[in-house]
């Protein structure tokens, strides 16, 4: 693997776009790439990415940087995190003169990474040294698990006494660690013992590329069924979706996902060719799963076991997704209980027509509803308020307004007593333009031209901005940055590197050394 130990040269080996890619939908304007931005909620795209540079700013919440600051902000790390992260996506190992600087957070974080990769080998290489007839090889073939499932989701299995301790030892980490990483526990006498025993392991990899917990099936008739990495400082189960590091380049192509709940649904799903699906680890749907889903595709089919755990969850999880924004569709499996065994009976193009013959929720909510010819007051009532949560989460006022008043309708009650309801649950959720976190870039016209000049290389431009006196370029808001450009100085600072991608991502454009000229005079 080549090595390198330069952020300027770390970065000419990634294209940024590929990068942005891998988290958002982007679509080309021009010399630009747009998308919903990923840090607020909105409805119409405001996140924009320069091609040619990679820098990204938000014309919404106002955040911007290169493509490490983004790496930083999506991904919630350190500088020294992202940087690792980006030289993954690289395929490169780098290593920084001066490293040393990086935080402790930091570097703690990314020794857990580095303990739960050793893992998740270890692990795998467990389950290629078991017998052919031992019990988790008999429960992978009972389940019809693939064996090129295995290898590509990276599936490992953690014996009842697996030697870990002693083989993290030996490659260098402490116990200590491995307890931080949830890989170990501690007993009241001081001695260790292992997390995960006699279970067949799920490595829970983040959008990053890196391993930051495990799921664990029970191969025998231990409680509980699927075990949880707990908490750590990488790994908040809440803030993960099972699968979406495989699964979201085919979310973005097809332009839908399809939730489900635990891993084995997941695994049956990806392994028989439904790829755009992701997992929510088996608990209750969170706000922050439901927002990496919508980087990928605003659409989402939710599909949960059908008895009746499966149901409440999925009800729970309706307005979760509705608040997101997202376009939700309800697939209901006939004679089956869950996604696992409705494919392997159904196949992959009966299952596409399951899909595709999906309900929007709406229409779900109101398959609840009897009829107004057959329905009292009271069962109207209380089909209200089992409505309401939805409709109030939905966050376009006008979609919003739309699904009142067919409700109203349909239901025979008036509007003003639905938005009553409705503002009783909770009140309407927020318009999908959340507040802006930090102050916007506020620059005039002409001095987006003047930075606009200096960014473009053009000697003719230059010359002109040499003309600009010390004293105008004081008062201005983007003159420290011109400085810098002028004198040929490297963008560091963060700020500095802000405001170029505000204006590389505005549409004001220099034709000639005349529009210079005109905004230095202005």
């Amino acid at each position: 693997m080549t090595k390198i130990s330069t952020i300027e040269e770390l970065k000419s080996y990634v294209a940024p776009i590929t990068v942005y890619e891998d988290y958002l939908k982007l679509s080309p304007k021009g010399k630009r790439r747009l998308a919903l931005c990923p840090f607020h909620k909105e409805k119409t795209p405001s996140f924009s990415v320069e091609a040619d540079s990679g820098l990204f700013y938000c014309f919404g919440c106002h955040k911007g940087g290169d493509v490490i600051k983004f790496i930083e902000e999506i991904e919630r790390c350190s500088f020294e995190e992202a940087l690792s992260i980006l030289a993954r996506k690289a395929g490169v190992e780098y290593s920084r003169s001066g490293r040393e600087g990086g935080s402790e957070e930091g570097k703690k974080r990314e020794r857990l990474c580095a303990l739960l990769s050793f893992v998740s080998d270890f692990y795998r290489e467990c389950l290629r040294n078991a017998r052919d007839d031992s019990p988790v090889w008999q429960y992978i073939r009972k389940r019809d698990i693939p064996e090129a499932a295995v290898k590509e989701l990276m599936l490992g299995f953690a014996p009842e006494r697996s030697g870990l301790i002693s083989a993290l030892i030996k490659a260098g980490f402490t116990k200590e660690e491995a307890v931080d990483a949830g890989m170990l526990r501690e007993s009241k006498r001081g001695e260790y013992f292992e997390y995960f025993r006699d279970r067949l392991m799920f490595p829970i990899i983040d959008t990053g590329g890196r391993v930051i917990g495990f799921g664990g099936r029970t191969i025998g008739n231990d409680e509980p069924k699927y075990l949880n990495t707990p908490e750590t400082p990488v790994f908040r189960k809440r803030d993960v979706l099972y699968g979406l590091n495989f699964s979201r380049d085919f979310i973005r192509k097809e332009d839908r996902g399809v939730l489900v709940e635990g891993y084995m649904d997941f695994l049956s799903l990806y392994a028989r060719g439904i790829r755009n699906v992701a997992a929510s680890l088996g608990t209750a749907l969170t706000p922050s799963q439901a927002g990496l889903l919508k980087r990928y595709s605003s659409n989402v089919i939710i599909l949960y076991d059908m008895d009746d755990a499966g149901r409440a969850a999925m009800e729970r999880a309706l307005p979760i997704l509705l608040g997101q924004g997202l376009n939700v569709k309800v697939a209901v499996m006939e004679d089956s209980k869950d996604p696992d065994e409705y494919i392997r009976k159904s196949g992959e193009a009966g299952f596409r027509e399951l899909l595709d013959g999906s309900e929007s929720f709406f229409r779900h909510i109101l398959g609840r509803f009897g009829g107004r010819e057959s329905s009292g007051v009271e069962e109207r009532v209380r089909f209200l308020e089992y409505a309401a949560p939805h409709l109030a989460a939905i966050p376009d006022p006008i979609e919003r307004e739309a699904f009142i008043n067919e409700l109203s309708e349909r239901i025979g009650l008036k509007k003003s007593l639905v938005v009553e309801k409705i503002e009783k649950t909770g009140g309407f959720s927020r318009p999908p333009e959340e507040p802006a976190e930090g102050a916007d870039i506020s620059l005039s016209v002409s001095e987006h031209v003047l930075v606009k000049a200096a960014l473009s290389g053009n000697m003719e431009f230059t010359r002109k901005l040499l003309e600009i006196s010390p004293k105008l370029l004081d008062s201005m808001a983007s003159g420290t940055f011109l400085k810098h450009k002028l004198e040929g100085a490297e963008i560091t600072d963060e700020k500095e590197l802000k405001l170029e991608a505000f204006v590389k991502n505005s549409c004001h454009e220099v034709q000639s050394a005349r529009d210079v000229e005109g905004a230095i005079f202005s």
